[in-house]
């Protein structure tokens, strides 16, 4: 099966080689340019042109890390934000990305005007936060739900000196060691260590790139799903079959008010209610609702680790 990039760009204006390197580089985004360039035959010039190239078209969004936050003792919110009226979106937004611990904020067109990715210690805290925060917006009507992502996990110790690593990773993983080690004053072996420490013990992941499929066209949805308590067996075929769809880009299982949530790209909300149809009617005994969120932009920041 076609992975998402050959399934979404196939009829697109990029060429075989722009396909070929964001398919490549979608999950690792820190490959080197010599890798790259042998899987998709061209020169290194040529791959650094062409990523450059994506950058400055906008399909290309940034470079993020993956982090299992969870790992280093983090729990992971998504917060569903309904509000009613915004004076300023932009000074809205950058009010949002101040609340401590906020990754990203996606701005939706349905109820739910703006969700936002929390990472937190101490939720008790960042309720109160968020509560304080609508308390002194008077001119919109708002209120928010919180949903966990993820469960808990064995930890795994980090310093300081790990935690300024992760911080600069996550705004551009393809920063070299020997950016990195300049920005946090450390050596480059030092810095090179950590990150292939941190990559054996799991917390970080993978290195994402991050594509905008908005530009050819294509719209972004989160699906936000409840499942009946007692259909374990059927949630992991469930699971496996989003696996295995090539428009589907994450998938998350939940602790809250929605058991299951996965994002999705199509160029259609019409065939993409028509699968979340067919999904349900499939899964009619262990779906008990769903609700499609188109998403119209995300916004990503970087969390300091406390």
């Amino acid at each position: 099966m076609a992975n998402i990039i050959e399934y979404l760009f196939k009829n697109s204006d990029l060429d075989k080689t722009d396909i070929k390197l964001l398919s490549a580089i979608r999950e690792d985004a820190r490959m080197p340019l010599k890798e790259i360039a042998t899987r998709c035959r061209v020169s290194k010039q040529t791959v650094l042109y062409r990523i450059n190239k994506l950058l400055r078209t906008g399909i290309i969004k940034g470079f993020r890390t993956n982090i299992d936050y969870p790992r280093i003792g983090y729990t992971i919110y998504y917060v569903f934000i309904q509000t009613r009226f915004i004076d300023d979106e932009a000074a809205f937004i950058k009010e949002l990305s101040q609340l401590k611990g906020c990754s990203i904020i996606m701005k939706s067109i349905t109820q739910y005007s703006y969700n936002l990715k929390i990472i937190t210690k101490n939720i008790s805290q960042t309720i109160l936060e968020l509560e304080g925060f609508f308390s002194r917006k008077k001119n919109i009507s708002s209120h928010f739900i919180l949903q966990r992502l993820g469960s808990i996990k064995e930890q795994v110790e980090i310093d300081d000196k790990d935690k300024r690593i992760l911080e600069e990773l996550q705004g551009d993983c393809r920063q070299s060691a020997l950016e990195i080690a300049k920005k946090v004053n450390l050596s480059y072996d030092t810095v090179h260590k950590r990150i292939k420490r941190l990559i054996k013990e799991k917390v970080i992941k993978n290195f994402l790139t991050v594509i905008n499929f908005n530009v050819e066209g294509f719209n972004y949805y989160s699906v936000l799903l409840k499942f009946a308590d007692d259909q374990l067996d059927s949630q992991n075929t469930f699971n496996m079959m989003l696996k295995g769809d090539p428009q589907v880009v994450r998938r998350f299982k939940c602790i809250g008010e929605f058991g299951y949530m996965f994002e999705i790209v199509d160029n259609n909300y019409i065939s993409i209610n028509e699968k979340i149809n067919k999904i349900r009617s499939r899964f009619h005994s262990m779906i008990r609702y769903s609700q499609i969120v188109p998403i119209q932009d995300h916004y990503f920041f970087t969390v300091r680790l406390d």
